[in-house]
């Protein structure tokens, strides 16, 4: 199965996060990406209720942590702060009957490749044995590729940590944005340039690995640097029916969230692509 969401709350919806489950719904979506890039503010008491909304809704809810995140800072202060957001969000999440935490984990900063992949790994160890000994049982921790050079994610960075971890606590969210600009130059040039992406998945991860894939979805602006900015669906040179063939072609399923700047409308339209794809 396929679902298809928003990015937060439908543009086109008044109220909360409530509010933005029920109105999912009635677009005819599935999922909804609860958005708390500018800091983890919701009770707990209300995520208890958007998640009994949600599962009697059937709308499948993921939770995005604050930007403000870098967990391999050499600042210790900085990185602890970081690693206590996603946990904000993963115990907000856990009361709404989530599962995937997404974030950006941070930037190399002063460390190699190398360097930056053990910080990393230690930083993950220590946010994971919190999550456990707070019995957040069904948490997983789903950094995202990230769309610059100088930022720590890369698909195949991500799918090693995953390896460290495995998909009951670490699951990669495919950006696929991210992964096409990352370098400066459009990656997915063509429709075996997806097929790459979940064939990774699989050898290091698992079948299960590309059966349930989290991932967000949006054209993108970019230069030599990475990303710039985001764009509507269409406007961009991702061939998104190139995506929608290997899915199908491989019987792959999971989530995707609309990032666009017309969120709920780019996931009504590629939901459209999905269902017209033969």
């Amino acid at each position: 199965m396929l679902r298809f969401g928003p990015a937060g709350i439908p543009i086109e919806c008044s109220g909360g996060t409530l509010e933005g489950i029920r109105c999912t719904k009635e677009l005819g979506l599935e999922a909804m990406e609860m958005e708390f890039v500018r800091g983890v503010k919701m009770s707990q008491a209300l995520a208890a209720e958007c998640g009994a909304e949600a599962k009697k809704l059937d709308v499948k809810l993921s939770a995005h942590g604050p930007y403000a995140i870098s967990l391999i800072s050499e600042k210790k202060e900085t990185a602890k702060a970081s690693a206590e957001r996603v946990l904000q969000t993963a115990r907000v999440l856990d009361n709404a009957g989530g599962e995937r935490v997404v974030f950006h984990s941070g930037y190399y900063g002063k460390w190699s490749k190398e360097e930056s992949f053990k910080e990393m790994k230690k930083a993950f160890k220590e946010m994971i044995e919190k999550i456990e000994s707070e019995g957040l049982k069904n948490i997983i921790l789903a950094p995202e590729t990230t769309g610059g050079m100088k930022e720590w994610g890369s698909l195949e960075e991500l799918v090693a940590l995953a390896e460290e971890f495995g998909l009951k606590r670490v699951w990669p969210t495919i950006d696929y944005a991210h992964i096409h600009c990352r370098e400066g130059k459009p990656k997915l040039r063509e429709k075996g340039d997806f097929l790459k992406i979940f064939d990774l998945m699989e050898k290091k991860l698992g079948k299960k690995a590309v059966e349930n894939v989290h991932s967000h979805a949006t054209d993108v602006f970019y230069r030599e640097k990475g990303e710039v900015h985001h764009l509507p669906i269409g406007e961009g040179n991702i061939n998104w029916k190139w995506l929608f063939e290997v899915i199908k072609e491989n019987g792959l399923g999971g989530t995707i969230i609309s990032e666009s700047p017309l969120i709920e409308k780019d996931a009504l339209k590629l939901k459209k692509m999905w269902e017209t794809t033969k």
